[in-house]
């Protein structure tokens, strides 16, 4: 499927675009000791028969791979003939246009490639909106290079944007005259040509195949023939993702925060979105899922993107209809687990599904399965993987909280109580004793895992808080943050049950929906305003004002002796973790008119953000401490 092998491509242009992929056949044939055949085809529909190795543009067989519900993994990647394994999407205009640069094309008709050519779509997105271009609407994508520069051509569009690849092509050919276009700025840019493997192939010949690609750089004949100058090289090194709700391990923590923010906002891919989420995203280096919401109110939308280029893979959506304040659309992240995705929407619809290309596994109905009453905001506590198990919390009478086997959806234990809060559960050991833990609708709580029995409950002092920020296990001890009853920390005894009254409590920090983050042996969290503690005593160290970032809704992830602040109005700020004073390293206008209030996702320098209108994959600058996949892109 590379779009510059020799038999899908023309010979307008001396040595280029013809790959010589038979040679590529014969090489891996001698390597591996056993018989390669190859295919030619522009798309995996086309393809003549299933295959067991893939080399083309990576979004296009990400979004083809996703569509034939076969799943992919990339194993190697193809340089050009400058050593570069990426390309980008070009903004092209007549020679005569006035227009200097991409941010000349506010009020012009642009022509965009389909969903699943990245360049052209969602990078170009980007681009538009680094330089505070709105999309133009309606958006109008053309199949291919030809037919848009065509029309840009023949004054019937004022802008094209075409694979970096293809203008040459498209000179070369006569499909438009030499130098009737001219480039007036490009996307950042994306991975261009991969190897992936699909699921016939096993973890060891897919190791094998590998590692005959690589070897292609020791044959300087074959390298000439495939028009490159390294050969293929590996992909990026996995990095820990964000499967889960504020991370692996629910406690807002990463390794790969930036020592600084970029002067200005890199976005590397954009989609739009339908509908308002306050849901947060979950990513792992190859999917990132996002709920959402049709445009009309009417379904529920979840949709999966390839995490690298932001190609639409899949959507599952389902009929949701109603009412509710704060939008009806899911409140509860997305959950990565093994290869199944598990997705809640307010109304209590519960799916599992299939990561790589949306099969549904089970559905489940939280209110209606159990006869509960849903709650008056929505479920919004994310569902918690625990072993083979998913705890989640209908909030009836003879079932407050719930485990199901999450490979089958079938029930393995209920446990009676209240309705349900809004706060997701985290898993804990504390006083010695492994426990799920979080709120019901007035009460703080510990379960059993194995067998759902309720080990203690602990009623604060005052009434009306909605349970919303997440509890965090913090040195065997538990934080527990609320509106009313501000910031508290509570011991444990040998038996895992707590103790009622807390080891420290504080007052300054009191949010009523935005969890805190403990990091360096402090706490910072929001209400109103941002507040350092030590988490020891719960002694307000510092506090501080700021009416744009602080005065509502923010996520915080800490690491590295830092903290990064999401704000609810499209900014992000890098504090040092510091016990003296409030210290910014610097901030970011991310959008220029946006609310933000879903939970991000950081993996290695990309942060994946969802705004009321869109999701975006922003770049920010390698911690040091940990590899970032994003420097194989850009």
């Amino acid at each position: 499927m590379d779009p510059l092998a020799a038999p899908l491509a023309c010979k307008c242009v001396e040595g280029f675009a013809q790959r010589d992929y038979a040679k590529l056949a014969a090489f891996l044939s001698a390597r591996l000791g056993r018989q390669v055949e190859v295919a030619f085809a522009e798309s995996l529909a086309k393809a003549p028969a299933a295959p067991d190795l893939i080399i083309g543009k990576w979004s296009v067989v990400a979004h083809d791979a996703a569509a034939a519900k076969t799943p992919v993994r990339a194993i190697a990647r193809l340089t050009d003939k400058a050593g570069s394994a990426d390309f980008r999407g070009l903004f092209v205009v007549r020679a005569d246009d006035p227009a200097k640069g991409i941010a000349d094309m506010k009020g012009r008709s642009i022509l965009f490639g389909p969903p699943e050519a990245a360049e052209k779509h969602s990078a170009a997105f980007a681009a538009l909106d680094e330089r505070g271009l709105p999309l133009p609407k309606p958006v109008a994508t053309r199949p291919s290079c030809t037919t848009s520069a065509a029309e840009v051509a023949d004054k019937q569009a004022d802008a094209a944007v075409i694979s970096s690849y293809a203008l040459a092509l498209l000179e070369g050919c006569g499909s438009i005259d030499k130098g009737a276009l001219r480039v007036v700025g490009a996307t950042r840019p994306l991975p261009f040509i991969a190897a992936f493997a699909t699921a016939g192939v096993d973890p060891t010949d897919g190791r094998r195949i590998a590692e005959a690609l690589l070897a292609m750089g020791s044959d300087p004949a074959l390298l000439a023939a495939m028009e490159s100058r390294d050969g293929f090289v590996p992909p990026p090194a996995p990095e820990a993702g964000w499967p889960d709700w504020r991370g692996p391990r629910r406690d807002g923590s990463s390794p790969s925060l930036p020592p600084a923010l970029p002067a200005k906002s890199q976005v590397l891919w954009l989609q739009p979105l339908t509908g308002l989420s306050p849901a947060g995203v979950a990513a792992t280096n190859r999917h990132l899922l996002v709920a959402d919401k049709s445009g009309d109110g009417g379904e529920d939308i979840f949709r999966c993107f390839d995490a690298a280029t932001g190609v639409p893979l899949w959507t599952l959506a389902y009929p949701a209809p109603g009412e509710m304040d704060f939008t009806s659309a899911p409140r509860a992240q997305p959950v990565i687990a093994d290869g199944l995705a598990y997705l809640l929407g307010a109304f209590g619809h519960l799916h599992c599904v299939k990561l790589a290309a949306g099969q549904v596994v089970w559905t489940r109905h939280l209110a209606d399965d159990f006869a509960a009453k849903r709650p008056t905001w929505g479920y919004a506590s994310t569902p918690l993987v625990v072993r083979d198990m998913l705890i989640v919390n209908p909030g009836a009478r003879s079932a407050s909280l719930v485990a199901l086997n999450r490979f089958t959806g079938k029930e393995i234990w209920r446990s009676p109580g209240r309705r349900a809060a809004y706060a997701s559960f985290i898993l804990a050991t504390l006083g010695g004793v492994r426990q799920i833990v979080g709120y019901d609708a007035t009460t703080l709580g510990g379960w059993d895992p194995a067998t759902g029995r309720r080990l203690w409950e602990l009623t604060p002092d005052l009434t009306g808080d909605y349970n919303v920020p997440t509890p965090i296990a913090l040195g065997g001890k538990l934080l527990v943050a609320t509106e009313n009853n501000g910031t508290r920390l509570y011991a444990f005894g040998l038996d895992g049950r707590i103790r009622p009254q807390p080891v420290a409590a504080n007052a300054d920090l009191e949010p009523d929906a935005a969890t805190p983050v403990a990091t360096e042996g402090l706490v910072f969290g929001c209400s109103g305003q941002l507040a350092c503690l030590d988490a020891a005593s719960l002694k307000t160290l510092w506090k501080a004002e700021d009416r744009v970032a602080y005065d509502d809704h923010v996520s915080l992830i800490a690491g590295s002796g830092r903290v990064l602040i999401a704000t609810a109005r499209g900014e992000l700020l890098l504090l040092r973790a510091s016990r003296e004073r409030h210290e910014v390293i610097s901030r970011l206008k991310l959008f220029d008119s946006a609310d933000t209030w879903s939970h991000p996702a950081l993996i290695g320098g990309r942060l994946y953000i969802r705004t009321q209108s869109a999701v975006a994959c922003i770049l920010l600058p390698a911690s040091g401490l940990a590899r970032d996949p994003s420097h194989a892109y850009h």
